[in-house]
């Protein structure tokens, strides 16, 4: 029989809860304490090398205690490292292995998204396979437009819209908002002057989204009225822009989705560290009976863990 102190002792250790760090820092750890290498952590977790790099820092932050040690081309656990990781690898083991019990129970489910080409391809597409793996009950129907979605009229379950959020009859979170910044191939860099400055942009063309006020904007955040801001190339495919930025036609303004993986692979040079921050954000967005529909919230669920 459980006497009254114990069940006060259980009570109250439920309403402390337990003091955990946050879990993406504890994904990354393990991942990198089994590869002991952040790149290969980072091509697994679908996020940059400096991701995973702030995420660790993050954790032993919190830890107040090292959990790497950091050598000569590679990386060897501390004490404490190690004491963490035959903790945790287990345990995720464990989770992964009840979480496809449990849903080896249901049926497949096909869910059908609509998003726009360019945020499929930079954003999405690179992390679709850890989705698929999380949830292989869940079958995607993925079709590609950047006008908001009629659902009424079409058969979509969810979009990923980008926009001020303003849409009617639906329900509407917002993912990702966009941070616009100067980039341009090196080779643009080798065959005129070096920019130092913002006013340097005045002899380099210039690539323009559909969006053609997004250079006037940057420009006179950064007090370069002096730049016709309204030369040069339109291009209305975020795809097609980002590989004229490629090609050395020119500088382009990119947003860390999708210029990121090329900024780090040294193809895209970032000539300055100012943003010009949208107002306008990637918007998970559905009708509000589709809520509830156990696809649409793991879809949901599983795209806010990769925007935290």
């Amino acid at each position: 029989m459980l006497n009254g102190s114990w069940l006060f002792g259980y009570g109250r250790a439920v309403r402390m809860g337990r003091k955990l760090p946050p879990l993406n820092s504890l994904k990354a750890f393990e991942a990198a304490a089994r590869s002991l290498s952040f790149t290969v952590a980072a091509e697994e977790l679908c996020v940059t090398q400096a991701a995973v790099s702030h995420q660790i820092k993050s954790l032993e932050v919190y830890l107040a205690t090292k959990l790497f040690t950091r050598l000569h081309r590679r990386l060897s656990l501390t004490r404490e490292g190690e004491e963490l990781y035959i903790t945790l690898q287990p345990a995720f083991d464990e989770i992964a292995q009840t979480i496809v019990s449990i849903r080896q129970n249901f049926g497949r489910q096909m869910l059908k998204v609509r998003l726009a080409p360019s945020f499929a391809a930079k954003w999405l597409s690179p992390r679709l396979k850890q989705f698929r793996d999380m949830y292989p009950d869940i079958d995607l129907n993925l079709s590609h437009s950047s006008k908001p979605v009629d659902f009424r009229n079409e058969d979509v379950d969810v979009a990923l819209t980008y926009g001020g959020g303003e849409w009617k009859d639906v329900e509407c979170f917002p993912l990702i908002y966009l941070d616009f910044f100067p980039v341009c191939s090196p080779s643009l860099l080798n065959k005129k002057k070096m920019i130092k400055q913002p006013l340097d942009l005045a002899t380099f063309p210039l690539l323009h989204d559909a969006d053609y006020k997004g250079w006037e904007n940057w420009l006179n955040q950064e007090d370069a009225v002096s730049v016709n801001a309204h030369r040069g190339t339109i291009i209305d495919d975020t795809n097609v822009l980002i590989q004229a930025a490629l090609d050395g036609q020119g500088v382009a303004l990119g947003s860390s989705p999708f210029v990121a993986d090329h900024i780090q692979s040294g193809q895209l040079v970032r000539l300055f560290d100012h943003e010009l921050v949208s107002s306008n954000a990637y918007h998970f967005v559905c009708p509000p009976a589709n809520l509830n529909q156990p696809a649409v919230k793991a879809f949901h669920q599983w795209l806010l863990t990769h925007v935290a």
